[in-house]
């Protein structure tokens, strides 16, 4: 074997411009398959970063109008009490809350999660400990937890920090402990870079409490031991209606919706992701059939070689494993050329597409993308130079002894063209795919979306109200900054808004048609998704007013109350 890869390393060296040709091929198709690979394995194959990851499952309310929403804390609290199936459950919502007391005032993302959270996942903090349940009650103790990265760029990752307090919304925290920095959890409404947990149970906020009402609340929850997914969703849907029967107005007709965790956090995206990957597996095979046909045409001043070293005695396995081992040296230099354009392309995507792609920040070259790697250079290796290696070996010896190694150049010339066939037919196919794909694109991007993104900017913001204002006089400083914000020069209109971001409010509001029977209870009405805006949100995200008028600033908190509704 050492001498046969001695001898490969000598052939190829003396033909330089034949070797960088091949390996280039080889890397492109190899590198595509590893880049893509590395991305199917992160986010399908890996197992989520929590302990036993296949008993965890998400928990939604279910309507019906939808399957997933929101749910309402009151309800929470219920399963979580009345469930069989689980040995855990927590809740969680997002939210921005105001940093004060230390410099300039800003706004850090916040997760309010349940007591259970933490202990439900496997995730022990770094230092301190998590959430005690009579913390996760209205009326407990003040306490927090800090993500890393907030404890490295606040304090300095001093281990110091626990028992500190920081101000969040006026009322001062206590730190009890930090979050480790692998720690990542994307499903429902999750920040992906949460920088501070408080307990979800301490919110006095009304409408939180209020069974009709979800305020973006989702659940997960571990499974007991033995308790399957379908036997959860039954014990679930037995919650559900004994909810009904108790409050009829609130949750009549609302449902349970279980799914893996896994699941809800791949999405949708699991089928796009395998397209994809057989896109790139005719990449590699069409790399392949390209090196080939290379290697037959070489071959050509070859002939000659391997019949007199047949003539001396070789047999015809031993010049198939020479040549099997110069195209396997081949392949191994394209697929470490290809690793390299890999981990290249893999971060460069990655930056650009950060929140496109679920559990992006599980993509990285491991070991098993390694070993990927290692598998597809060497079968892209046996793949093309079987073929070439074969025939090579097969052609007649005292004739191409006679005709001076030019023997066998009909039968090698028919499979040169029955290689470029399989090139064709392959390349006709990604073509095709890729001008569905394109016409597809082209037809998202002439979708009207109903406004106008062009030169539109959205940012949040919050200000300290002074104790005892009044509702009239914060109304009066939300128009002061929106008069502040219209004068700045360059800006054409403004409105200050709520849960009224094109494509992404989910604020949902049960309704009925005045003069049409009143459904008896409200989870029996249909809902709509509401925007809170000011006069100034058609002008600013230029959406047309079909009919009728839309609203001044004289439709305020003492005028009767008016809306304005979409068309359909």
């Amino acid at each position: 074997m050492l001498q046969d890869i001695r001898y490969g390393l000598r052939i190829l060296a003396k033909s330089p411009g034949f070797a960088v040709v091949a390996i280039l091929t080889l890397a492109l198709g190899i590198g595509a398959n590893t880049a893509l690979f590395s991305v199917v394995n992160g986010v399908l194959l890996n197992p989520l970063p929590f302990s036993q990851p296949d008993r965890l499952v998400a928990l939604y309310e279910r309507s019906p109008q939808f399957e997933k929403q929101s749910i309402s804390y009151p309800n929470f609290l219920d399963w979580r009490r009345d469930n069989r199936s689980f040995s855990q459950m927590a809740a969680f919502r997002q939210d921005d809350f105001d940093l004060t007391g230390m410099g300039t005032p800003e706004r850090v993302k916040v997760e309010m999660v349940s007591a259970s959270f933490f202990p439900l996942l496997g995730v022990k903090p770094t230092i301190g400990r998590t959430f005690l349940p009579e913390e996760d009650e209205v009326g407990g103790r003040p306490v927090v937890l800090l993500s890393d990265g907030f404890w490295h760029a606040k304090f300095g990752a001093s281990r110091g920090v626990l028992g500190r307090a920081i101000t969040l919304n006026d009322v001062d925290y206590t730190i009890i402990g930090v979050i480790p920095p692998g720690f990542r959890y994307q499903s429902g409404n999750f920040h992906q870079d949460t920088e501070v947990f408080v307990p979800i149970g301490q919110w006095s906020d009304p409408i939180f409490q209020d069974r009709r009402a979800a305020m973006g609340m989702d659940a997960v929850g571990r499974l007991k031991p033995g308790v399957t997914l379908a036997q959860a969703r039954a014990d679930m849907d037995a919650v559900a209606h004994n909810l009904s029967q108790q409050y009829p107005n609130a949750d009549k007709g609302i449902g349970i919706t279980l799914t893996s965790l896994k699941e809800d956090v791949v999405g949708d995206i699991r089928p796009f992701l395998l397209v994809l990957l057989a896109a790139v597996g005719f990449v590699l095979l069409i790399a392949c059939a390209n090196v080939a046909n290379l290697l037959l045409a070489r071959s050509t001043g070859r002939t000659r070689e391997f019949a007199i070293r047949a003539a001396l005695g070789a047999g015809q396995s031993r010049v198939v494993r020479q040549l099997l081992t110069e195209s396997i040296l081949l392949s191994l230099a394209g697929g470490v050329l290809g690793l390299g354009l890999a981990a290249w392309g893999t971060q460069a995507a990655l930056r650009v597409l950060p929140e496109a792609l679920p559990r992006a920040g599980d993509v990285h070259l491991d070991g098993r993308v390694l070993l990927f790697t290692l598998a597809a250079s060497l079968l892209a290796g046996i793949l093309f130079g079987l073929v070439p290696a074969l025939k090579t070996t097969r052609a007649d010896i005292h004739e191409t002894l006679k005709e001076g190694g030019r023997g066998g150049s009909g039968k090698r010339h028919r499979t040169q063209r029955t290689f470029v066939a399989v090139e064709m037919a392959m390349a006709v196919v990604l073509l095709i795919g890729a001008g569905l794909m394109i016409r597809s694109l082209a037809k998202l991007w002439s979708v009207n979306p109903g406004f106008d993104p062009h030169n539109l900017l959205t940012f949040a913001l919050s200000f300290p109200v002074e104790r005892g204002a009044t509702p009239d006089s914060i109304r009066a400083s939300f128009d002061q900054i929106q008069d502040r914000l219209q004068s700045v020069p360059g800006v054409q209109a403004v409105s200050l808004l709520a849960g009224a971001m094109p494509m992404s409010g989910d604020s949902e509001l049960p309704f009925w048609i005045d003069g049409q029977p009143k459904p008896a209870t409200e989870s029996e009405m249909p809902t709509a998704l509401f925007y809170a805006v000011q006069p100034g949100y058609l002008k600013a995200t230029r959406i047309p007013l079909v009919r009728g008028r839309f609203l001044t600033r004289q439709d305020n908190a003492h005028s009767p109350q008016v809306i304005v509704i979409d068309q359909q």
